[in-house]
């Protein structure tokens, strides 16, 4: 630990070398020097097959769209970049109008698209064996776990998530058997972008005053 308190962390730092590909050198100062190991460590990871294609489809995403095709063209690019022939959509019960445009334009692209709704089955949250003291009851019929399943049994090859909770994301993420990425982020406050809480003076005081200035 003493070696990761005398660098900077990637969040304080102002000279960002590593976009240039460090041209003196990885200096002492940088993240990367507390972390050799790791880096070390990972190299060879992205020779292996399950990650190589991700990888490579990942860069020619952002070499034919960087700053051109919004993030739902992105996605679809990428799905046929890796050359995957069913897509599983998990959306919130919120932006079910929003998911079906986004099947539209993935089937008019020439893939099989499965969806689900977060909300579908209905099953409570007593007969998953969930207590919720203190949670509105009304918050916890989602089923984020079945909409994987329903992925899983259907066999998508990757899967996008529209607007699920947060918690409820990560556990679409744990269970999906297919690789998964988020097309809509939900945020009930900004219209679907976070972002915009760092952005916008007002927003990010108050997050400042809050968390920062006690």
């Amino acid at each position: 630990m003493a070696k990761v308190k005398e660098t900077l962390m990637c969040s304080t730092c102002t000279k960002v070398e590593c976009r240039s590909n460090y041209p003196q050198g990885i200096p002492k100062w940088c993240n990367a020097t507390a972390f050799k190991g790791a880096l070390e460590k990972t190299k060879t990871e992205y020779a292996r097959a399950d990650n190589i294609e991700i990888y490579k489809a990942a860069g020619k995403v952002v070499s034919g769209g960087y700053g051109k095709w919004p993030r739902v063209q992105e996605a679809i690019e990428f799905a046929k970049e890796l050359k995957v022939k069913k897509i599983g959509l998990a959306s919130c019960v919120a932006l079910l109008n929003e998911m079906n445009l986004v099947a539209q334009l993935f089937s008019g692209a020439g893939f099989e698209v499965i969806s689900s709704a977060c909300q579908i089955g209905k099953v409570s949250p007593e007969d998953r064996g969930v207590a919720f003291e203190g949670i509105e009851r009304r918050h916890m019929f989602c089923n984020p776990i079945a909409q994987a399943e329903i992925c899983n049994e259907s066999g998508t090859e990757l899967n996008f998530i529209l607007g699920l909770c947060l918690g409820h994301d990560i556990l679409f993420t744990r269970h999906s058997k297919a690789p998964a990425s988020v097309l809509i982020v939900k945020d009930r406050v900004t219209g679907h972008n976070p972002a915009v809480a760092l952005y916008a003076d007002n927003l990010r005081q108050a997050l400042f005053k809050t968390y920062c200035n006690k």
